[in-house]
């Protein structure tokens, strides 16, 4: 896939709240150049629907294709039941599955609560186990731990810093909202021919898996960390002086270059794994083969 001058990487939260310290955004420039980290506008911390809006009106209107890849979950685990959650009435495909989310999604600035709660049974909240839960996987979170990324969370489990269940469900309601602006597709839902012909391309990412592209294994502690993995993935170091910086700030810039070293490479848009089924499902991780 070739084309892109601009690489978007986003580091989500799926928080309760309006503007969330957990949300990062970085971009980073055709070529060699340092990504830099994208600040909304009047400052301080982003909100997810100012991160749409970034998407939809500001991507679009640049000059040349952008990617974006958010460090999130995209859908819920089918394949190794072939359905979503046993005994709950729900579409059979991912695009079906984000209609449902948001139609039991009443909460403000995408949050997800209301699905989880509507779903109780199949979740690990504070409270205690659901009896219908279980700690299931999609096919491309099961490669990623074998390929050695880093732990994969169920989106089921709630518990825990590591938990991702309710940032997936924030982003499906974004990506929901988002699917219908003219200039966007989301892979691998979208077709190749909708995916070639876009302005802005958005996928899933794991930033543990660009880390360990870049030579890291866990948290980026400090900025010669960092700095280590941009060079690793063919990107300059950061520039000038930059305050100390969290978590989710340094893996949205490591994403940018990590999107920006692999994109132009077929083997990551085609995956062997990603079956049909699979595509319109599940979707899929991008970078994880």
């Amino acid at each position: 896939m070739n084309g892109f001058v601009r690489f978007v990487g986003i580091d989500w939260s799926g928080a309760k709240g309006a503007r969330l310290k957990g949300l990062a955004v970085a971009e980073a420039a055709a070529g060699f150049a340092s990504p830099v980290l994208a600040k909304p506008a009047g400052g301080g911390n982003w909100s997810r629907e100012a991160i749409a809006a970034f998407i939809s009106e500001d991507l679009t209107a640049r000059e040349g294709r952008s990617i974006v890849g958010i460090d999130s979950a995209f859908s819920l685990p089918f394949e190794d039941k072939g359905l979503y959650l046993p005994g709950a009435d729900l579409p059979e495909a991912a695009l079906g599955l984000w209609a449902a989310i948001e139609a039991a999604s009443p909460d403000p600035h995408f949050y997800g609560g209301g699905f989880v709660e509507a779903h109780r049974d199949h979740y690990h909240r504070a409270g205690g186990k659901g009896v219908a839960y279980e700690r299931r996987l999609r096919v491309p979170e099961v490669l990623s731990i074998k390929a050695g990324h880093g732990p994969c969370e169920s989106v089921f489990h709630l518990i825990g810093p590591s938990q991702v269940g309710m940032s997936g469900l924030s982003t499906i309601r974004m990506l929901h909202r988002l699917r219908g602006v003219p200039g966007i597709a989301i892979w691998p839902f979208d077709g190749p021919a909708t995916i070639a012909e876009a302005k802005v391309v958005i996928v899933e990412i794991y930033c543990g898996a660009f880390a360990r592209m870049g030579g890291h294994k866990g948290k980026f502690r400090t900025r010669e960390h960092i700095d280590s993995a941009l060079l690793t993935l063919n990107s300059y170091p950061l520039m000038g002086d930059h305050p100390p910086m969290d978590d989710n700030a340094a893996d949205a810039l490591v994403t940018a270059a990590g999107l920006r070293h692999i994109a132009h490479q077929p083997k990551y848009w085609n995956p062997p794994g990603l079956s049909d089924r699979v595509r319109a499902t599940e979707g899929w991780i991008f970078g994880v083969i």
